[in-house]
């Protein structure tokens, strides 16, 4: 068999996708294709690129280790728990994620007493994002962005944004376990 033609994504014919979501997707494969890096360190990288595209503050990545969710990778590191226990998490929006193995979005302005989300810091964001990192039929951790309300709302780039990266992280998660 032939050696494969490396072919950048910088290379191929322009798409009918998106603008954001093309550019998104450029970062994430120039972000996976780059030489030399640790995979934590692609991690946090394919975490800032999410929190730029989705105009998010926070975000990461979470593993279900051993009876615990464990905050991976995160940004900032400071502001989330390095864990919670599987028990617990019912407490925060992920237990939802988690459970029904589905993505939550929410908006300041379209949440209901009900509804109310809580991010794995406890708070409560005027803006989140999270979805099942999902693989060979189980949830292997999540991907969680909050960060302030915006006047427009998601818009279906974000969301699909958002399921990509959940998409993307699913085999480096599941080879990390």
């Amino acid at each position: 068999m032939d050696d494969p033609i490396p072919l950048s994504f910088r290379d191929t014919p322009a798409s009918k996708a998106a603008p954001m979501i093309e550019a998104f997707a450029r970062d994430v494969q120039n972000i996976l294709g780059e030489q030399g890096y640790l995979i934590n360190d692609r991690l946090l990288k394919l975490l800032m690129a999410a929190r730029d595209a989705l105009r998010m503050d926070d975000v990461c990545i979470t593993q279900i280790k051993r009876r615990r969710v464990r905050v991976l990778c995160a940004t900032p590191s400071d502001t989330w728990p390095q864990s919670v226990a599987l028990n617990d998490i019912d407490m925060y929006t992920m237990g939802q994620i988690i459970r029904q193995q589905t993505m939550v979005a929410s908006e300041a302005v379209n949440a209901t007493p009900i509804t109310k989300t809580v991010d794995l810091t406890g708070r409560s964001p005027g803006r989140y994002i999270g979805a099942p990192i999902l693989f060979d039929g189980k949830v292997w951790g999540t991907v969680e962005m909050s960060g302030t309300a915006q006047p427009d709302g998601f818009s279906p780039d974000e969301i699909t944004a958002a399921v990509f990266l959940a998409a993307v992280l699913s085999v480096p998660l599941a080879l990390l376990s």
